[in-house]
């Protein structure tokens, strides 16, 4: 049966007697079969089967949720049958069920609405809950079945995401871009950490099984060797190797086990660097994991080779065909068309990457990517009040956007913030701008207290007699609660009479808002209780206080934000 068929997946189970051989699942718009898998033993809720193929580490991170009854079909019924629900065979048969599911977003461009799209075994239709045998789509697309056929002999075919593209063993100018980016990180990766870059995962696989690349892959797997053996100094080396990355112009986000990065100029290529290491027994450790038992030791290890590889050259490890054998099992030269890494994958070892560490790289290729030319809209508003003090101290300062923007507006400055990136970036356009006098930026983590409090107290110092005012934009929401309650109670320390404090962030109503910038940490929180804390707490008195959107349009975001100024 088939229990899901959505817009991006179609999902479903198969029931046979143990031992049977694979069973092969086709995927049809007519008679044109434009997927195929395997279903695969497997729990169909957790979204188990071939939502990824077996190159592809990356993108079987997650899957979309089974779920019948939340579903929403994108078709019409068919043949309609009195067909029992999801649960009902499942639940009572004493077969083997198996699993398996497609990703299908860009099917539906080459669907008409009497297109019937359906779900074959054997060259049987499959039922599909709640609909029949096959499904049509309710709206026409801008081309037909012939069409896909046609880029069908053309070398196209489905990627594991549902995406129609070329072949990569056929698409020569994906081939060079990619080759292109891998080695400039492999020589980045040589120079600065003496590390080889050679192919992992899917990469590797194609290399040693094919000779070239698994034509439905999306991206290119590498990994280096690090010298460390305990796992959290080898994570957070993955993440010092990826602020070298953003410094030498790649762009560059940290992920729990792997860096994905690219060239600005072509954000569609990337690659996916990946960490390893011995661990204390000298077991070569893979912290995204492995789907094989096998080890390879220390002792195995035998370095890297260079290769002929389509579009350049490349690494691979001289006993590469054991390495891969490690990592997908002794079947390993034989395809597996439903293999899934959530289900397959056999162990993992530590060595992940911690909240600060991601965040702290997400921070640094934002500096080093994105820049402001005048204040924000917080800014604009506090600025613009006439209480507001001559003295700011500007605390999660970023690239120094309003920290200039109150020095070009005649006040002084000072900028804090833990990215090196973020201050390097600062110091330059204060520069440019001819604030140097006005406007003086350092590096600060804020959960130092003592290194917080000695920059305050200086700041204090050069203007003794004069109020300062702590400003906080869009900063408390990216801090964990346990060092925005420290760095409260920094400043409730060094805060004096007349001295005031103003802040916005986002507030737990924008948690479901779109975002514009979607792939950094977030602790959405309630603004009342923050402003009652700060005169409960910390001796504040509100001059003004309010929630709601309108206050920070971006880029058609409109996030809900508390903005509060205070006075002590």
């Amino acid at each position: 049966m088939v229990e899901q068929f959505s817009r991006r997946l179609v999902a479903g189970w198969i029931s046979v007697p143990p031992d049977t051989p694979p069973v092969r699942v086709t995927l049809h718009l007519n008679n044109l079969q434009t997927a195929a898998t395997y279903a695969t033993a497997g729990d169909v809720m957790s979204g188990a089967g071939s939502v990824a193929g077996e190159g592809d580490p990356v993108a079987a991170t997650g899957g979309d949720p089974i779920n019948v009854a939340s579903s929403a079909p994108p078709a019409r019924p068919g043949q309609q049958r009195n067909i029992p629900g999801p649960d009902d065979d499942r639940r009572n048969t004493r077969q083997e069920i198996r699993v398996f599911s497609f990703r299908v977003l860009e099917i539906w461009r080459f669907c008409r609405k009497n297109t019937r799209v359906s779900v074959r075994v054997n060259g049987i239709p499959l039922p599909i809950y709640g609909h029949g045998m096959f499904l049509s789509p309710r709206r026409k697309g801008p081309h037909t079945v012939q069409d896909l056929r046609e880029k069908f002999e053309q070398g196209y075919l489905f990627s594991h995401y549902g995406k129609l593209q070329l072949s990569k063993q056929l698409d020569t100018k994906w081939q060079q871009e990619v080759m292109g980016l891998y080695e400039r990180t492999r020589a980045i990766l040589k120079e600065t950490h003496g590390y080889d870059a050679f192919f992992i995962y899917g990469t590797l696989l194609g290399a040693v099984r094919e000779g070239t690349y698994i034509g439905h892959d999306h991206d290119f797997d590498a990994a280096y060797l690090s010298a460390e053996s305990d796992p959290a100094l080898a994570a957070q080396e993955l993440a010092d190797i990826a602020l070298t990355l953003i410094e030498r112009g790649l762009v560059v986000s940290c992920h729990y086990t792997a860096l994905h990065l690219h060239d600005p100029a072509r954000p569609d290529t990337r690659i996916d660097l990946f960490h390893t290491y011995f661990d204390k027994n000298g077991r070569l450790s893979f912290p995204f994991g492995v789907a094989g038992t096998s080890t390879v030791t220390r002792d195995d290890w035998q370095g890297t080779r260079e290769i002929e590889f389509p579009g350049g050259r490349g690494m691979i490890p001289v006993n590469a065909e054991q390495v891969v054998e490690a990592i997908y099992g002794v079947d390993w030269n034989q395809p597996k068309a439903g293999f899934n890494w959530n289900r397959d994958r056999v162990s993992a070892a530590p060595g992940k990457t911690t909240p600060a560490q991601r965040s702290k790289v997400y921070w640094t290729n934002f500096y080093a990517h994105t820049e402001y030319t005048s204040g924000s809209t917080f800014f604009e508003f506090v600025n613009a009040r006439p209480d507001t003090p001559a003295n700011v101290i500007d605390i999660g300062c970023g690239d120094g956007r309003d920290s200039c923007a109150f020095g070009a507006a005649g006040r002084r400055a000072t900028g804090l913030d833990q990215s090196p990136m973020g201050i390097e970036h600062a110091t330059k356009h204060a520069q440019a701008l001819g604030l140097t006098e006005r406007v003086q930026f350092y590096i600060c983590d804020v959960a130092d207290h003592d290194a917080l409090t000695t920059l305050i107290d200086k700041t204090i110092a050069a203007s003794p007699d004069a109020p300062v005012l702590f400003y906080l934009r869009f900063f408390l929401h990216s801090i964990p609660e346990n060092v925005q309650e420290a760095l409260m109670e920094t400043i409730g320390a060094a805060a004096r009479p007349g001295d005031q404090l103003a802040a916005e962030f986002r507030t737990e109503k924008d948690e479901q808002v779109t975002k514009v910038h979607g792939k950094h940490y977030r602790r959405f929180q309630n603004g009342a209780a923050f402003g009652a804390s700060l005169g409960d707490k910390h001796s504040f008195t509100l001059l003004h206080e309010e929630e709601g959107t309108g206050l920070s349009p971006y880029k058609g975001e409109d996030p809900v934000l508390y903005r509060v100024i205070a006075q002590r």
